[in-house]
């Protein structure tokens, strides 16, 4: 709906222009401000789509109102219509010109040249607002990327730190007994670390925001994962609770885009609860719905459905503000947009997976969002973990170590001769590459890092493929933005290892990439 301020010090011509304005335009609402000053204020609070200005106001005048209006940053790309009497000079309509008035109407009002100067300042309203949307996800977008590359760098950075730290008390553990206390510490070791890999690889699904494909996917692990994310960055004043039910079952998504919905619901309940403390509460549970459930506030076929709720004890909205629930930077908490993505993204996500959301929110209770998935059929989601108390497989061939972290060579070095495997280690993809031209059939393998000074991974694989097309070649990584598993494969890399990674995963790679090899020959 259209809003439109009429400032004038006339209480005759504001009811007489209101009434016009509201004949003309009912799909419109009619504000009214008595003095200048008082306008000022109502365009700030109000956001009108179009001002109709008196000229003739004490105090200050029509065209000192539009030049504050327009000096300002909330008010500057509100269209105004000046109104000034009959027997104006033209002087002083250039004087509106020039204040920023983008038309002037003469008194008495011609209902016609009214309602197409109006309509004319509403299109203009809507484009400096759709102009405003473009530039918001612009910047948006630009931040994203910025933030992406800076992860990425971060990424990386952590996990060629927790690679050594997970290889060493992985190998000190198979050096005491099984009921040591030693072991005991070296297990809580590790489990620390894995918890440090998840909460990076989480870090960094969420700071890309890429386009993935839609999969069968259990929620729950993504739901709790965040969480800890939000525990971190939130006060002790917020305290969230959580009731995840883990017998929930699958629906059709994208890990990062479900990561992103919790996030921008999240931190929208926490905007409403910064200035005081309160509690955020988290709960997932399947619910059926049938015909008889379905109402115009949720709008989904009959059927079984994940229901994600998100409710705050913070300041709600308004009944007649939820109106506007999915304009795009609109948070149900009226914080602006600073407070999150606004509501229109998260509704984009959960309806293309098919879903929908319904929000109830009171000014003194705080608000609740339900976010509805539908189930589907699935026989097992479960990542099969690997063992690390399992059968470690081992061998004697020779091994290329390539890496230019020297923990990272030195960790490897001794994971890969425990392994029982002759290993010649260097820090350098030019040194490597030189080693290898003068003896290439000396080794039987080659595993190399990936981001690494004068020559990257891939490049150092490429030439020694070339020098020797048979030669097994496992490609690892901290982070890459250029280099996925499938195009490393296609270029002629046997295996890609995501560091850092178990020395059992490790050991049964090369075993893999070694005895296929051997086949093939």
């Amino acid at each position: 709906m259209a809003k439109i301020l009429v400032i004038s010090d006339k209480n005759d011509d504001l009811i007489k222009i209101s009434t016009l304005v509201s004949d003309l335009i009912p799909d419109c609402l009619v504000i009214t401000a008595q003095s200048g000053l008082q306008g000022i204020e109502k365009a700030k609070t109000e956001s009108p789509s179009t001002i109709l200005l008196d000229i003739e106001m004490p105090e200050i005048d029509g065209y000192e109102v539009c030049k504050r209006l327009k000096s300002g940053e909330k008010t500057k790309h509100i269209p105004i219509i000046m109104l000034t009497e009959i027997k104006s000079d033209p002087k002083s309509r250039i004087k509106g010109l020039e204040s920023g008035a983008d038309t002037l109407l003469k008194k008495p009002i011609d209902e016609v040249e009214l309602i197409t100067q109006i309509n004319m300042a509403l299109r203009i309203s809507k484009a400096e607002k759709e102009k405003a949307e473009i530039k918001y996800k612009l910047q948006q977008a630009r931040k994203m990327e910025a933030i992406g590359t800076l992860t990425g760098g971060i990424v990386h950075e952590f996990n060629n730190i927790l690679f050594p730290i997970i290889g060493y008390a992985e190998m000190s553990k198979y050096d005491v007994s099984e009921n040591s206390k030693v072991r005991n510490n070296l297990e809580k070791i590790l489990k620390a670390a894995d918890r440090a890999k998840n909460l990076i690889q989480q870090i960094l699904a969420f700071s890309q925001q890429d386009d993935q494909e839609r999969k069968p996917l259990k929620v729950q692990y993504i739901i709790k994962a965040t969480l800890k994310l939000l525990r971190a960055s939130f006060p002790a004043t917020i305290e969230i609770r959580q009731n995840i039910d883990n017998a929930c079952g699958s629906v059709m998504a994208d890990p990062s885009e479900i990561q992103q919905v919790i996030m921008n619901l999240a931190n929208n309940a926490y905007h409403s609860m910064k200035e005081k403390s309160g509690v955020l509460e988290v709960t997932l549970s399947e619910v059926d719905i049938d015909s008889g459930d379905l109402s115009s506030k949720i709008d989904l076929d009959p059927g079984s459905y994940l229901q994600l709720t998100v409710s705050d004890t913070g300041c709600g909205a308004e009944h007649e503000d939820m109106e506007h629930i999915s304009d795009s930077h609109f948070t149900i908490h009226g914080q602006g947009e600073e407070a999150g993505m606004g509501l229109i993204e998260t509704y984009g996500i959960i309806q293309n997976c098919q879903g929908n959301i319904s929000v109830h929110s009171d000014p003194d209770k705080g608000t609740t969002v339900r976010v509805y998935l539908p189930l589907i059929d699935t026989k097992s989601d479960e990542i099969q973990e690997i063992s690390a108390e399992q059968d470690i497989p081992t061998g004697n061939e020779s091994v290329l170590l390539v890496d230019d972290e020297e923990d990272v060579v030195e960790m490897m070095h001794s994971m890969l001769e425990r392994l029982g495997y002759q290993v010649f280690s260097i820090n350098s993809s030019i040194g490597a590459l030189d080693t290898f031209r003068h003896k290439p059939e000396k080794f039987d393998l080659v595993i190399t890092d990936q981001t690494m000074p004068e020559m990257t991974g891939m490049e150092l694989a490429k030439e020694l493929i070339l020098i020797r097309s048979d030669i097994p070649i496992i490609l690892c990584t901290g982070y890459s933005e250029v280099i996925t598993e499938d195009n490393a494969k296609s270029l002629g890399v046997k295996e890609y290892v995501m560091k850092p990674v178990r020395v059992t995963e490790v050991a049964m790679k090369i075993r893999k990439v070694l005895d296929r090899n051997r086949r093939k020959t």
